[in-house]
């Protein structure tokens, strides 16, 4: 829950950033001089906002294998917990226990 919540914070920071950087482009007043410069600088910032992306995309990958790992976890302690040795059980029980504890 912890990185979905620091990813989440990113996001938002990002977001709030993006307004923000409109408004100083069209506090300009010359329509013209205005127009140069927001094609000149998407242009500029293409190159900045790869690698972000591919660390945004890494970062993703690692919190997806991370909440994989923490699924099968708790999967596997479920299991466990399901399989209590008893003095008397039927095949099916036994057969969930060795499956379990290997």
């Amino acid at each position: 829950m912890r990185p979905a919540l620091t990813m989440t914070l990113f996001l938002a920071a990002l977001l709030a950033a993006l307004p923000a950087d409109s408004d100083a482009q069209g506090s300009d007043g010359d329509a013209s001089s205005s127009d140069a410069s927001t094609v000149a600088q998407p242009n500029e910032q293409t190159p900045r906002m790869a690698p972000q992306s591919e660390a945004e995309k890494a970062e993703a990958r690692r919190l997806a294998r991370l909440e994989q790992q923490k699924e099968e976890e708790r999967l596997r302690q479920e299991r466990a917990r399901q399989c209590v040795i008893k003095p008397v059980m039927t095949d099916a029980e036994i057969a969930r226990c060795k499956e379990v504890w290997r």
